[in-house]
């Protein structure tokens, strides 16, 4: 039996975006809940990993105990598989630009800004970015347009970015749970931007006071 979309058509029709494909770089808290959402919605997803499963992982990244020191993209594709009858495709590699030639959005989800930086400035001109962030139970994601991403870097990924990359890795600042709010959050950009919504600067949710907090600029 085939999957049914039906009911969710009025919000977004997954045949109207066959040819999109979706890149992850990174395949923690909020890559690999991310990725498993997207899945969900049919689109073509890429995930991009070195790391392998850890116990600490199993309480809030998509794997389980029995994958324990496995590298993490093939257990995340074997998961989606079971899950979602769906089929990523998988690097399991640093991040090197020419793994992401082909996609539309890029997904930022690693902790180091070196990476980060990297990745916008060498990514191409019709590849839009969504940079996420957790710390503790506030989410953040901040959208990069091509025309955008000159101001943004100097303002966001400044010339001390390698000592604050060292300090304190945002996940592990944050709460288990918030990853699966920021995997519904990247959800629903993304669907928005496939619509062809124009999306804001910055979007923020934050979890103690329950209020999603979007910024213009």
């Amino acid at each position: 039996m085939e999957r049914d979309f039906s009911r969710g058509l009025d919000i977004f029709n997954p045949e109207n975006f066959s040819n999109k494909k979706v890149w992850i770089i990174g395949a923690g808290w909020i890559g690999s809940n991310s990725a498993y959402a997207l899945a969900k919605m049919w689109i073509k997803v890429k995930v991009c990993d070195f790391d392998e499963v850890d116990s600490v992982n199993t309480s809030s990244q998509f794997y389980s105990m029995e994958q324990l020191w496995k590298p993490k993209v093939e257990m995340l594709k074997e998961n989606i598989k079971a899950m979602c009858n769906e089929d990523i495709e998988i690097v399991n590699d640093k991040y090197k630009p020419e793994y992401f030639e082909d996609c539309d959005i890029l997904i930022l989800a690693l902790d180091s800004l070196k990476v980060r930086k990297e990745v916008v400035e060498t990514c191409k001109d019709d590849q839009f970015i969504l940079d996420t962030r957790m710390v503790k139970k506030l989410s953040i994601i901040n959208t990069l347009y091509w025309f955008q991403r000159d101001v943004r870097m100097e303002k966001e990924w400044r010339e001390d970015a390698d000592a604050i990359d060292e300090g304190t890795r945002c996940t592990e600042k944050a709460v288990a749970f918030n990853a699966l709010a920021m995997a519904w959050l990247v959800w629903s950009l993304v669907c928005d931007y496939l619509n062809g919504a124009i999306l804001k600067y910055s979007y923020q949710l934050d979890l103690v006071n329950y209020k999603l907090y979007v910024f213009s600029s």
